[in-house]
């Protein structure tokens, strides 16, 4: 039991690696692309946190890896914000105070934009790997098994992803609307049937348990695809990209709208996600990574001072007031901006224990997954 738990542990943390890794090179590297695109001179650029355990040199740049593999950082030449009103203290022609505010701002934002062109391209890809889901009808999709939730009472009886439904009590199940409608009359014992390679299998289940689980099996079907071509895989790219910002802006705004505390996931509640995305398909865990990084991406242009959106928002209004912000505003917004992130996380982590030590119940499962649209 202990060697299983450190076991899943294990994966668990060398998934949350193989996820937030690539989201946090690629914003390290927009920054770091972007000073190279407008002269300002980057003196160290490092991946991880921490004591270094490998560096090399070139040019005025010292490239890093460091002890703690979270996070990261571009360290660009000079101050951000310098005062010269005096003109004794004027910035050097390589550092980033001496460059215009919309050199600075696309400096700034770079980061998560290359969040969103990480998300973009796996989106893409997968579109063009897997196709589209043909078909939506679930009196035409086969009642093969796509994901199983684990705990849930299809887990229990040894359905694993790729298996059959066959019947449900000896009623022959043909497609996926059979299975929906069969699950919904269920008020005690019934016999699970389906195939698993070449062996049928016919599993009791206990009322008891299926009613614990939510009244659900806890299984998805497995969609249905066509191919498309390069041009259609970049539509539809671009489309998760435009709907899944939509959906986060349009939620929080919903929730404030209602008077209600937006739900949002915290470091708990991402290591949480991941740790349920290993057991599901390769697809479905490149997939996530696609989302997380949008989601980074789409945070990171909040403007709240000390994240890139608060900066990008006072480069934006030293370009429309011709003035920069004094040093005092930046210190006391910085501040704020602190104080307030703080504050973000420790609700959201809040947030996720509560889901955690009681999570809400189970949506229906039996529906077709829908990230492949």
């Amino acid at each position: 039991m202990l060697e299983s738990k450190i076991f899943s542990f294990f994966v668990t943390a060398v998934a949350v690696l193989v996820v937030l890794s690539p989201i946090i090179l690629i914003h390290e590297f927009g920054h770091y692309i972007m000073c190279r695109l407008t002269g300002i001179r980057v003196l160290e650029f490092s991946f991880g946190l921490g004591k270094i355990l490998w560096s090399k040199k070139r040019g005025h740049t010292k490239y890093c890896v460091r002890a703690v593999p979270f996070g990261g950082f571009v360290n660009p030449a000079g101050e951000m914000f310098v005062d010269n009103k005096d003109g004794k203290h004027a910035p050097k022609k390589h550092e980033f105070a001496s460059k215009k505010w919309w050199q600075k701002f696309l400096m700034v934002i770079s980061g998560a934009s290359m969040n969103y062109v990480l998300a973009f391209v796996i989106f893409t890809g997968l579109a063009l790997a897997a196709g589209q889901i043909a078909e939506s009808d679930l009196n035409k999709i086969p009642p093969v098994v796509d994901t199983v939730l684990a705990g849930m009472s299809a887990d229990k009886s040894g359905v694993k992803s790729g298996d059959q439904i066959i019947a449900l009590n000896g009623v022959i199940m043909n497609n996926w609307q059979d299975v929906l409608d069969s699950v919904k009359k269920i008020d005690a014992d019934f016999v699970l049937s389906f195939r698993s390679g070449s062996e049928i299998i016919n599993a009791p289940v206990a009322y008891a348990d299926f009613h614990a689980s939510g009244g659900i099996l806890g299984i998805t079907a497995k969609p249905v695809y066509n191919r498309v071509t390069i041009f259609s895989a970049v539509a539809a790219g671009a489309y998760q990209c435009w709907y899944w910002t939509k959906f986060s802006l349009t939620s929080i705004y919903k929730s404030i709208a209602a008077k209600k505390a937006p739900d949002l996931a915290g470091p708990v509640g991402i290591v949480s996600i991941i740790h349920k995305a290993v057991s599901t398909s390769v697809m479905d865990f490149i997939w996530l990574i696609g989302l997380l990084s949008l989601a980074v991406g789409l945070f990171n242009l909040f403007p709240i001072p000390v994240l890139d959106g608060g900066y990008a928002l006072m480069f934006l209004w030293e370009g429309i007031s011709g003035k920069s912000p004094t040093e005092k505003f930046v210190k006391r917004s910085l501040d704020i901006g602190l104080v307030l992130l703080i504050l973000l996380v420790l609700y959201a982590t809040v947030g996720d224990v509560k889901r955690i030590v009681k999570p809400a119940a189970p949506p229906a499962a039996e529906q077709p997954a829908q990230t492949g649209k």
